[in-house]
Order: structure tokens, then C-alpha cells, then sequence
């Protein structure tokens, strides 16, 4: 249909095609109206803004994970590339996290919201280089959340005798109840600079802005790094609190640092290799999601919010080739769409 309301309306077998590939507009930051001006401005198409919405969706709506991840046996491919003649294997980490996307609500009366993207990052990471394999962002809950993680550990992804495995992320439960339960055995790494704002929020409260708080917090920081958590945490129950709000601050960090114990010895994980910090999701966050999401009066449906992210995910993921050239070879097989052939724009 899609292709029939483009051949009818904008081209009329005027001949005109798109060169070898996927249009770089779909898989870009524009919006689907500065995508019909530069489309419109090269080619002379006539293509409407809601044309190009509905070939993105039409395009995405094909797609799930395992279409822009690489396959084990690429994966495996490039751990031995990047292990060769290295006397410690490579660190294969995930990265998790979540940001929020504006959401449209349709019922009458309801009030547009907020959703999390929970998104995951796979990279490699070694002395002297960072590799990234892999990002998947969807709107989605906990356990939609834990079927991708099950679906990359199912597929035999991680090559286990090639990388030592970790997973980095902030205090979010959902986060680690997900991984403890996908992967018990992997080295879980809390996000330094997460837990470092932790304590910063409890000495201002606390102390104040000055430089005693300062001096609070190093101290901190230095006994976690040589994995002495029972100092601080017997340190903060010898504090006597100045007010209630900061005996509250005082009971909420130290819940923190207890539920996150095992995953803290930063100086261990340092010597080690292991990331201390989760900027890698933190970035995909931004050039996956935000970017395109959190526009100027940009409200989205959740399906079509997802679908602009799969088609985002893969192109940072180098897949969107394979997504598009999988969409033709499904469309060749309908004649009602032979008329008309999308490649890439050069």
C-alpha cells in the first residue's frame, strides 16, 4: 500500500530511484518533515512528511533485536581479533540505564507522561581500546527488559571463554534484579561517579555547602575504593545527625551502600581493568534516544517512539543495511510493490 501511495502520488513513473541503500534520512536525527524537504530538495519527489513517517514505521515494524546485533559467530570473530596476543582476555560489558521519552496519551481527558527507555549497550573494552558491538533501546518494563538480556544469553552471543564478563550500571533495582537473575555470574560493577553523587547529596545535607562536607565525602570515596564499606557505614551510624532530614538523608545512603555492597571494591575493579563508570550508556542514551525523542513539542506513540529507536539502534549497531535490504527482499516478493525500489541515498 505504502508503495503503491508513493509510485501514484509523488513519483508517476518518472523513473526516478534512490541509489543503492537505505535513505540516510530515516536512520538520522531529522524530523520526518526536514526528511521530506531533503528528499524533495535532491530529488524532486513531491514526498510528503507522513510518507516518510509511515516507510520508517513500515520499515521498523520488521525488526526486532536480533536483526541489528551481531551474530555469535561475529562476535566471537572480533573477541579473537581484538585478544590476539594479549596475555589477559577483554572485557565484554554491558551497560544499562534508562531515560524518559514524552509520551502522547490518547484517552480523552488523560494527560501526556512520561515513559523509561531502558536501554543496554554491549562493548568491549580492553587497554587500549574501546569496541561497541551493540545498543537496543525500547520503551519497555522490567520484564520486557530481562527477555532481550535472556535473548542475547539464549543465543550463545558472549563467547565466555574468550572475555570476562561485567555489567555496569546506577542504583535502578530493576537493573540489577534483571541481572542477577540473567547473569549470576558476572563481575556487577555500581557506577562511581552514581555513588560518589550519593554522598555528595547527604554531607551537603548534612554539613552544608562547605569544606567540611568536601573532606567527608574523600574520605568516603577513599575508603570505598580500598573496599573498606563497613568504615563508612559504621562512620555514618557514629554520625550524630544535625536534623531530621539529614538523619532521613543518612538511613537512605545507607540502604544504598548496603544493597549495593558486592558491587563497590572500585579499587579491585580498577587494577582489574573493569569500567568504573556507565558513560558509555549514558552517551547512547543522548545519540539514541534523546536526540530524536525529546524534540520541541514532540509527544510520541509508544509504537512509533520504539520504532524510531529500532531504526536508530540500528544504525549506530552498522546493521541498517541489513534492516533495509531484509525490508526489499520482503517487498520483491509482493508484486503490487515492484514498481517502485528504495536504495540508499549517496
Amino acid at each position: 500500500m505504502l508503495r503503491s501511495k508513493i509510485n501514484s502520488q509523488t513519483w508517476n513513473g518518472s523513473g526516478r530511484r534512490l541509489e543503492e541503500g537505505p535513505p540516510d534520512c530515516l536512520r538520522s536525527k531529522d524530523t520526518y518533515e526536514e526528511s521530506a524537504d531533503m528528499l524533495n530538495e535532491i530529488y524532486r519527489f513531491g514526498i510528503s512528511p507522513d510518507t516518510v513517517h509511515h516507510l520508517a514505521g513500515e520499515v521498523a515494524s520488521r525488526v526486532n533485536m536480533v536483526e541489528i546485533i551481531p551474530s555469535p559467530e561475529e562476535l566471537r570473530k572480533i573477541v579473537e581479533q581484538i585478544s590476539s596476543k594479549q596475555h589477559r582476555k577483554p572485557i565484554f560489558v554491558f551497560a544499562a540505564d534508562g531515560a524518559m521519552a514524552p509520551i502522547r496519551t490518547e484517552e480523552k481527558g488523560v494527560a501526556n507522561c512520561w515513559k523509561e527507555v531502558k536501554g543496554v549497550r554491549g562493548y568491549l573494552l580492553d587497554k587500549k581500546q574501546i569496541v561497541h558491538l551493540f545498543s537496543w533501546h525500547q520503551i519497555s518494563d522490567k520484564a520486557e527488559f530481562a527477555s532481550y538480556l535472556q535473548h542475547i544469553k539464549e543465543q550463545g552471543l558472549i563467547p565466555l571463554d574468550k572475555v570476562r564478563l561485567c555489567f555496569i550500571g546506577d542504583g535502578a533495582g530493576w537493573i540489577w534484579d534483571t541481572v542477577q537473575a540473567v547473569f549470576p555470574v558476572c563481575r556487577q560493577v555500581l557506577d562511581y561517579f552514581h555513588c560518589a553523587q550519593h554522598l555528595h547529596d547527604f554531607a551537603h545535607i548534612q554539613f552544608g555547602q562547605n569544606t567540611q562536607a568536601r573532606e567527608w565525602v574523600e574520605q568516603a570515596k577513599v575508603r570505598l575504593f580500598h573496599n573498606n564499606i563497613a568504615g563508612v557505614l559504621i562512620g555514618l551510624g557514629n554520625l550524630k545527625c544535625r536534623t531530621a532530614e539529614a538523619q532521613k538523608a543518612r538511613a537512605k545512603l545507607v540502604g544504598y551502600l548496603k544493597g549495593n555492597k558486592a558491587r563497590i571494591d572500585y579499587g579491585k575493579l580498577r587494577r582489574g581493568g573493569y569500567p568504573l563508570g556507565s558513560g558509555a550508556i549514558e552517551s547512547a542514551n543522548k545519540f539514541i534516544c534523546h536526540v530524536r525523542l525529546k524534540r520541541s513539542g514532540a509527544w510520541w506513540k509508544i509504537d512509533n517512539a520504539n520504532n524510531v529507536l529500532k531504526l536508530r539502534c540500528a544504525k549506530y549497531n552498522a546493521k541498517f543495511d541489513d534492516v533495509f535490504e531484509m525490508h526489499e527482499a520482503v517487498n520483491r516478493k509482493q508484486p503490487q510493490y515492484s514498481a517502485v525500489t528504495l536504495k540508499r541515498i549517496k
